[in-house]
């Protein structure tokens, strides 16, 4: 037996996991390519893109964050977008508010349970 799955049974029986924080390894969720969309108006810009559920269960929820860049490089904030109830094969387009003078953006996290 692997020291990963003692560990986990151990954590289950004493109440410190839960079969869905269990379960969250089997998530299987795949960002696809991504851009920054500027608005007419100035800094009201959001990135754009798609997150696809490749796995076999419903994901309860998906959380993209970004961090965004001005044209000299450097950061000026964070955007995200979170979807619920994404089920097996479904893909969704995100539209994460980016606020400020935004060129570019940077996948930096994705959370799905």
């Amino acid at each position: 037996m692997n020291l990963r799955l003692i560990i986990l049974s151990a954590a289950l029986a004493c109440g410190l996991a839960s079969p869905a924080w269990a379960t969250k390894s089997l998530t299987h969720v795949h960002v696809g390519s991504y851009r920054v969309e500027r608005d007419v108006k100035p800094g009201r810009n959001k990135v754009v893109g798609t997150l696809s559920n490749t796995g076999h269960v419903r994901v309860r929820t998906a959380k993209v964050s970004f961090r965004l860049y001005d044209a000299k490089g450097h950061v000026v904030g964070r955007a995200s977008d979170q979807v619920h109830n994404l089920k097996p094969g479904q893909t969704w387009k995100f539209h994460a508010i980016a606020r400020g003078n935004v060129s570019r953006a940077r996948l930096v996290k994705v959370e799905a349970e």
